[in-house]
């Protein structure tokens, strides 16, 4: 994962495959997915190496890269 790249969390992968995005609520909801920015890579303090920026936060988190997936065409296409 590189500064720019679009991500989710690791196990919302199903909730998009249900559908693709046109039956997800973004943020809310029983089938909600969060999307966010990486803004930064590093080492960070708990072992995460990625700051990522996420819809509707003000301010980045840390999170560990191992507990993203890109949002790709795989999740996003039909």
């Amino acid at each position: 994962m590189k500064v720019g790249d679009l991500v989710t969390y690791w196990h919302q992968r199903t909730r998009w495959r249900k559908g693709g995005l046109a039956e997800v609520h973004l943020g809310t909801g029983p089938q909600s997915v969060h999307i966010g920015l990486i803004i930064e890579t590093g080492k960070f303090t708990g072992n995460r190496d990625v700051k990522v920026l996420w819809t509707g936060s003000p301010e980045p988190l840390t999170e560990c890269s191992q507990h993203l997936s890109l949002v790709d065409n795989s999740l996003t296409q039909p």
